[in-house]
């Protein structure tokens, strides 16, 4: 006979699902610090692309991290693809000494950069996962 999964489990955070938000507000808090500090001493030039480029994900960042608290499967999603963004942005302006931000950094802050970057996309693409799986078991209950 089949055991009955405690309801209450299918309408609440899982471990994974609380690490994926929890990277990526740290995530944003780098990103936003990045964003700062360009701001504070980029070029006219710089500031632009940054706020083209990074205001998106900041505000991007943030509507995912609500509606992942809210268990919604296209958040986290969202999420693992604004990881992956991020990394490549990062990645891009990290190897173009004309851009004045990027180009000055260590590569340590790079790579650590990177690799939370890569983290929360694998913790929220872990979570969808997790959530399709619940939506499974649902269905076959």
């Amino acid at each position: 006979m089949k055991e009955e999964a405690d309801p209450s489990s299918r309408n609440s955070l899982s471990v994974t699902m609380v690490a994926a938000i929890v990277l990526l507000v740290v995530f944003l808090s780098a990103v936003i610090l990045a964003f700062a500090v360009t701001i504070a001493t980029g070029s006219a030039e710089m500031r632009l692309f940054a706020g083209v480029f990074v205001t998106p994900i900041i505000v991007l960042g943030m509507i995912f991290v609500y509606y992942s608290i809210k268990l919604k499967a296209w958040a986290y999603g969202g999420a693992a693809i604004l990881g992956m963004v991020g990394v490549a942005l990062r990645v891009v302006v990290s190897t173009m000494p004309s851009l004045e931000v990027g180009g000055g950094l260590p590569g340590s802050v790079t790579a650590l950069y990177v690799t939370l970057g890569v983290m929360v996309s694998l913790e929220n693409f872990e979570s969808v996962l997790e959530l399709r799986k619940r939506l499974f078991e649902r269905v076959e209950s």
